[in-house]
């Protein structure tokens, strides 16, 4: 069964509280303002915009960090990655008494622990189309285009009704109860597994019996072969987002996307309120219905 009722009231305990958004739009407008006027980085600097999650309304609970993307005016042909990310970590150190020199990002631990990830970035061409960011562990630049993920999230979810980012909410509640972190992908390519794979569903349970089959159809097969397949980027098809997936954390994610397609199957497939509801628990945890 559908169960609209009890898909909605597990949704709306997945949403962040207002505490937690209020943090993370005070921790997201000081830093971007701080980059703007400090006095390292105003010459250099051109604009700054959300990225990640946050932005593109699919966290849940707790907003873990919160990606905030600085467009610096820089020849990434003669500027070493090390050397942006180094210049920017000098500048937010000023403010911020935990930073991090990360492999794309610096970290920054703002107040009431919202945790900051702040990209460089130059443009490729348009301020406002794909951007070369520095990648510390490649030693080199690499393509990203993070304004194209917001609108491929925005798109996919008018064309579907409001069920994108809802699906996605409940998927990541689905994988963050698995046991162990080797079975759990990265939230964007999890988001990008939604966008493949939901179609038009008409109902939350609908569309999470789309995705998880949607996964299985697609790649299944690939369990045990020690490929990982490409899995592009919706907002930048030439982005591969599974690049750093490694086969065997791969193998651990279809080996529980597989049961869950068949619970979820069952549930909807199911015309008993009372079964079909124990069935979505299994996959959704006890307060599912509560």
């Amino acid at each position: 069964m559908e169960l609209s009722s009890d898909f909605s009231r597990y949704l709306s305990s997945l949403q962040p509280d207002e505490d937690a958004v209020a943090a993370a739009k005070a921790a997201h407008e000081k830093v971007r303002e701080r980059l703007r006027t400090d006095d390292d980085t105003k010459d250099a600097h051109k604009d700054t915009f959300l990225s990640g999650s946050y932005a593109r309304h699919t966290a849940i609970h707790d907003i873990n960090d919160v990606d905030v993307i600085c467009i610096v005016d820089i020849d990434h042909t003669i500027t070493e990655p090390e050397v942006v990310l180094s210049w920017l970590q000098g500048a937010l150190s000023k403010y911020y008494k935990e930073t991090r020199l990360q492999g794309r990002s610096i970290g920054a631990s703002a107040a009431k622990g919202v945790w900051l990830d702040i990209v460089p970035g130059t443009p490729k061409a348009a301020d406002d189309g794909p951007l070369w960011i520095p990648d510390r562990d490649a030693s080199q630049w690499v393509e990203a285009h993070p304004k194209g993920q917001i609108s491929a999230a925005t798109a996919k979810n008018k064309a579907t009704d409001g069920f994108y980012v809802q699906t996605v909410k409940l998927l990541k509640s689905w994988r963050d109860r698995f046991s162990t972190e080797k079975s759990k992908p990265k939230s964007y390519i999890l988001e990008t597994l939604v966008h493949q794979s939901i179609g038009t569903p008409t109902s939350h349970a609908q569309a999470v019996v789309n995705v998880l089959e949607g996964i299985q159809a697609n790649y299944g097969w690939y369990r045990g072969s020690g490929i990982v397949p490409t899995i592009s980027d919706p907002g930048y098809s030439t982005v591969n987002v599974a690049k750093r997936w490694e086969s065997g954390d791969f193998d651990a994610f279809l080996d529980r996307v597989k049961p869950a397609a068949e619970t979820a199957r069952k549930a909807l497939d199911n015309t008993d309120e009372t079964e079909s509801r124990k069935l979505w628990r299994q996959i959704f945890g006890s307060t599912f219905g509560a």
